[in-house]
């Protein structure tokens, strides 16, 4: 009977992101998000990766001058349950990950496209992913992304455009 019930809550996503890391948080951070023409992003998926109090901020370029957003995750994730005329593929290049007891840090560089075939990505950005393991499991507790700045690429550090790295 033992051997059942741990059997179903190792198979229970809820349960299961107790046993993963950091960089496979932030991989399904990516995939959720990413979906086809008129279908929402996986937001109940994205619900269980972040903490109920998680910010998700960034900044980009917009008529050349910065711009600089703040939401909470809640209301980021409110906004992918609406399906969009259009696909939006993430593919991180880029990983770091720093770790340190319950507290991790994952600096990401990720390519978006709208049709994921696309030699060129669309836009690129860089990413600071904050993350706190509590009994539960690994969360996100803030994601900061920047937009890559026209005329001023993100460097890759070793990672390949368009290859796309797993968890």
């Amino acid at each position: 009977m033992r051997r059942l019930l741990l059997a179903v809550l190792a198979c229970n996503p809820l349960f299961a992101t107790a046993s993963t890391t950091p960089a496979a948080i932030v991989a399904a951070f990516w995939k959720a998000s990413s979906h086809a023409p008129g279908v929402p992003a996986d937001a109940d998926r994205l619900q269980q990766l972040f903490r109920s109090d998680a910010l998700v901020v960034g900044g980009r370029y917009q008529d050349g001058r910065p711009v600089f957003k703040s939401i909470t995750a809640n209301e980021f994730i409110a906004a992918q349950r609406q399906a969009r005329p259009y696909g939006f593929y993430e593919c991180e290049v880029v990983r770091e990950v720093r770790q340190y007891d319950r507290f991790a840090t994952v600096y990401s560089v990720v390519e978006t496209r709208r049709d994921p075939t696309a030699a060129k990505a669309d836009y690129a950005g860089v990413n600071s992913i904050q993350l706190y393991r509590d009994e539960t499991g690994w969360k996100i507790v803030s994601l900061y992304y920047h937009v890559e700045k026209p005329g001023a690429p993100i460097p890759l550090d070793g990672g390949k455009t368009g290859a796309c790295l797993e968890a």
